[in-house]
């Protein structure tokens, strides 16, 4: 039995899986406060029930640091930083235990099972509570690039202060600025100005990713149009014989599930 888990800023998905067949997907709500990295180990022995797990795999939305997986970066989890995630895992389940960064496993599941690719290369964007994406080769997660921060990179700026895209696209960024939550804000200005910002960042990792697809996942593309930030896109200067295809995620939120389920396969695990 193998124990699978996509822990997002907003909600966390969890489910166990036997012989690459995904069980019931539980969605719960993540707690962001101190007290929500012991809820969600709880939530994890609850879907558990005692039974014997052969292997955990999950995404993360930030960075393990160390033999013990001390969480070191985590925008949107800032009281989860210092929590040794890897060693409170294995120490739960005796198991071989396997984490990275949420949008890798989010880019496997749409590669494989979405509207991504498993051949060439692939971009594939998050925008949701943050932002991130990731590159795939020939259907696996180019380890070449060290870590996957591209919600971190420098877009503009702002009274000459640098502006990166995270804090202009995701949501719990919106949140803040607007005092609404997105699904709640139906002005459609808000979301075309987002939809140029987003072309930005991918305009920026075309130039350096070469990828021939971009697939654009996570909760803010329900308002975020693909077909916008591709006018958009057009409208920057071109230096290529032609864009890249750009695609809206076809797995919603099971794609982190997914993705799970395809690296245990490529890590040897059935």
């Amino acid at each position: 039995m193998i124990l699978i888990f996509d822990l997002g800023g907003t909600k966390m998905r969890v489910a166990l899986a036997e012989n690459g067949v995904i069980g019931e997907v539980l969605r719960v709500s993540t707690d962001r406060s101190a007290a929500g990295f012991g809820k969600f180990l709880l939530t994890l022995q609850e879907v558990v029930k005692g039974q014997r797990i052969d292997a955990v795999a999950g995404g993360f939305p930030g960075q393990l640091q160390g033999e013990d997986g001390e969480l070191v970066v985590a925008t949107n989890l800032p009281h989860w930083r210092g929590q040794l995630l890897l060693k409170e895992l294995k120490e739960l389940f005796d198991c071989p235990v396997h984490i990275t960064n949420d949008v890798e496993l989010c880019g496997l599941g749409e590669a494989k099972y979405g509207s991504g690719t498993t051949k060439g290369i692939m971009a594939y964007y998050t925008v949701s509570t943050g932002v991130n994406a990731v590159r795939l080769l020939d259907g696996e997660v180019d380890r070449s690039v060290g870590r996957y921060e591209l919600g971190k990179q420098i877009v503009g700026n702002v009274d000459g202060e640098p502006q990166s895209l995270e804090p202009l696209i995701g949501g719990a960024a919106l949140e803040k600025r607007t005092g609404k939550l997105p699904h709640d804000i139906h002005d459609e200005t808000v979301w075309r100005e987002l939809e140029r910002s987003l072309a930005v960042g991918i305009y920026n990792t075309i130039l350096y990713w070469n990828p021939e697809l971009v697939v654009i996942g996570g909760s803010m593309m329900r308002d975020i149009k693909v077909e916008g930030v591709a006018e958009a896109l057009h409208e920057l200067p071109n230096v290529l014989e032609q864009w890249p295809r750009l695609e809206l995620a076809t797995l919603g939120d099971e794609g982190g599930i997914r993705g799970a389920m395809v690296w245990l396969g490529q890590l040897g695990y059935k």
